[in-house]
């Protein structure tokens, strides 16, 4: 079983939301910028202090012009990278309304990551003058699906900070559009249907992922019974194909795992799905 497929850096973690878990090819994306005008940004930067050194890298995807959608999956990016440069998911210190804002966003993240580094430098360097240190911060945000009725973004991020490895996570959202209003497991399905998508999710898992065909073979590579298996903490990535699942590291499972991910197909997708949303 290929476990450490999904130990993605990030430059893999939007493919690895974006096609499931690997087993398929995924139907020809349409050009998301028929639906949506996007731009993008490559930061690269870095600080060294006394042989240590950190470098950060940002790779940004966004949406142009001041459309309701624009400005709240501009303000999403801001709240990820916000939380990225807390070191926790939260409320955003940025605040991303102007399409020219993302560029400011991102450089006010790389700025915080390095001189956070250098003061770590320079205290690692009075309490142990021999040891250097090397830090990495690598974000990135790209589209997953854009289609005239919602957009699947994707942020990953992928952070080393000494240890043994570094720390990778994937978090999707997803928008109704026109609107731009983000949409949750539970606004996405159905009341009383969760139930019903979580039964195909230990399946799907099961087969996709994993590759085992008992119930019993799953709960040796899981932290929790497979009964236990909740919606993912992140939210919901929807594409023409269906439904892309993705847990995070040590969410379900341990590290040598990875992020266990499957897709729940459209055809069985679309009866659990909340009326309303005419996605």
């Amino acid at each position: 079983m290929n476990f450490f497929r999904h130990l993605v850096i990030p430059a893999l973690a939007v493919a690895a939301v974006a096609t499931g878990c690997g087993h398929r090819s995924a139907a020809p994306a349409a050009d998301p910028s028929a639906y949506m005008p996007l731009d993008s940004i490559a930061l690269a930067d870095s600080v060294s202090r006394d042989g240590s050194q950190a470098s950060v890298n940002i790779r940004l995807v966004y949406p142009v012009g001041g459309d309701a959608a624009a400005d709240s999956i501009r303000q999403w990016i801001a709240d990820v990278m916000s939380a990225a440069a807390a070191g926790e998911y939260g409320p955003t210190a940025f605040t991303a309304a102007g399409a020219e804002s993302v560029p400011s966003v991102a450089r006010e993240v790389a700025d915080s990551l390095l001189a956070m580094s250098a003061r770590d430098f320079a205290s690692m360097r009075s309490e142990m003058p021999d040891r250097d240190m090397s830090y990495t911060f690598d974000y990135s945000a790209d589209t997953v699906a854009v289609t005239p009725g919602y957009a699947t973004f994707s942020f990953s991020g992928y952070t080393y900070q000494g240890g043994a490895h570094g720390s990778a996570y994937v978090i999707p959202a997803l928008f109704a559009l026109p609107s731009g209003r983000q949409i949750t497991w539970d606004s996405l399905i159905a009341p009383g249907k969760q139930t019903q998508l979580l039964d195909m999710i230990r399946r799907a898992l099961m087969e996709q992922y994993f590759e085992v065909s008992t119930t019993e073979a799953l709960a040796d590579m899981l932290l929790v019974s497979p009964s236990e298996i909740q919606l993912p903490a992140a939210g919901p990535a929807l594409t023409p194909r269906g439904l892309e699942v993705i847990y995070q590291q040590y969410e379900i499972a341990p590290y040598a795992a990875g992020m266990p991910s499957c897709t729940i197909p459209m055809d069985d997708l679309r009866p659990l799905l909340d009326p309303s949303l005419h996605l």
